[in-house]
């Protein structure tokens, strides 16, 4: 299928969604961006192969980013509210913050995998992610 201007449909509005990562508003970067990736595939697996093959790869990427970051804030608050509710002696950054280190670091790393996915849907290549089946 081809785009208004004509050209191939390649996909790369799934990809792009992943910078929904980026909102302003705590928290709900991650799970809006993650959302948004896997909810494109519905409309752009119809659009062609190539938009097909990154809208499932971005789909795919957006799961395992929204499992990873959910996961590792639900283990943080699990970490955090005992403290807050019966403060016991002060305890330094870590252990408590592994979980929230963790989850920048995976935020991170999903801004480059979605900046490199961008980048190659863009260019009418299908983005592959190394370790995840499409």
């Amino acid at each position: 299928m081809t785009t208004s201007a004509g050209r191939q449909a390649t996909g790369v509005s799934a990809w792009a969604l992943g910078f929904l990562v980026l909102l302003p508003i705590p928290l709900m970067g991650p799970l809006a961006a993650g959302g948004a990736m896997v909810a494109a595939y519905g409309t752009l697996s119809v659009q062609g192969p190539l938009a097909k093959a990154n809208a499932a790869s971005a789909k795919r990427w957006g799961t395992i980013f929204l499992l990873v970051s959910t996961g590792l804030l639900v283990v943080q608050f699990a970490l955090t509210i005992p403290r807050l509710v019966s403060p016991g002696p002060a305890v330094g950054f870590f252990p408590l913050g592994i979980p929230i280190t963790l989850y920048v670091v995976v935020c991170v790393i999903h801004l480059v995998v979605v900046t490199v996915g961008t980048v190659r849907a863009a260019r009418g290549e299908v983005m592959r992610i190394p370790g995840v089946r499409v």
